[in-house]
């Protein structure tokens, strides 16, 4: 039987990604996916989850990080939600890629590919959630 959901709830704390990375790559074993979308999924959601972690909690308050993945059809349905500072990572401006790496500020550049790499994303505030969703191709 193939699996078709994975939902993973971490404290907001990168000691959780070793055990997230591992739950990850079960899910994506059972479901069958396709070694690019495994790639891309774990790039978003370690895009994703590290910002929140290093962004969400300038106060140091403890918080949790949820991560839901959903095969629907031709696509993977990913929804990340963090209980951390407002933050909307698609309002971000588009990094300076002209420039040398020297030259270039820090930051920006993970969105950046994932908002490449997704078929679709976006991003609300609700009930003091971050919520990130993006939809990956099966390919």
């Amino acid at each position: 039987m193939t699996l078709r959901e994975m939902d993973v709830r971490i404290a907001n704390d990168l000691s959780e990604m070793e055990a997230l990375v591992a739950r990850i790559d079960d899910f994506s074993d059972a479901a069958g996916l396709p070694p690019k979308t495994t790639h891309r999924l774990h790039l978003a959601v370690d895009e994703f989850v590290n910002n929140a972690v290093d962004h969400g909690y300038p106060d140091g308050r403890r918080g949790e990080i949820a991560v839901h993945a959903r095969l629907a059809g031709a696509v993977l349905e990913l929804t990340l939600s963090d209980d951390g500072d407002a933050f909307d990572p698609f309002t971000a401006p588009e990094p300076d890629l002209d420039g040398s790496i020297e030259q270039r500020p820090i930051g920006g550049l993970g969105v950046h590919l994932v908002r490449n790499l997704a078929r679709s994303f976006a991003y609300r505030r609700e009930n003091g959630h971050n919520i990130v969703a993006l939809t990956l191709s099966l390919d």
